[in-house]
């Protein structure tokens, strides 16, 4: 709401400098921006939308949420799904770029690469149910 006019900011709040924003983290942001290492952070906190606009100022330190909108919209399109898709990974033009397709997996959650410890497991409550 600070930029304009873009079709996708109205660029009404001109007294808000666009370097002073916070990435608005959803689920999409998160687990891309993890993917991409600019958070190592498991939750959706203050804290982790603060870093990731660290990590975004250094490419950008006068607008570093302008990616905002393209970091969502690899999530919610389903380019970068949050169940491991290898076929969609191999096919991403940021594939050089993701930390998840060099580990063996396209999100922050999904199946674990084959050979992990835990693979196969379940939660000690679906064992507890089970029984």
């Amino acid at each position: 709401m600070v930029r304009g006019p873009d079709a996708v900011d109205l660029g009404l709040w001109r007294e808000v400098p666009a370097a002073a924003l916070v990435v608005p983290l959803d689920t999409h942001v998160h687990r891309v921006a993890r993917a991409l290492g600019l958070t190592a952070r498991r939750d959706a906190s203050w804290r982790t939308a603060e870093e990731i606009t660290a990590a975004l100022r250094r490419v950008d330190p006068a607008d570093p949420v302008r990616f905002d909108f393209a970091l969502c919209h690899l999530g919610m399109s389903g380019l970068c799904p949050a169940r491991r898709d290898p076929a969609r990974c191999e096919a991403c033009t940021l594939g050089a770029a993701c930390l998840a397709r060099a580990r063996g997996i396209s999100g922050t959650r999904g199946a674990r690469p084959s050979g992990s410890a835990r693979a196969g497991t379940s939660s000690p409550r679906r064992r507890r149910a089970a029984r």
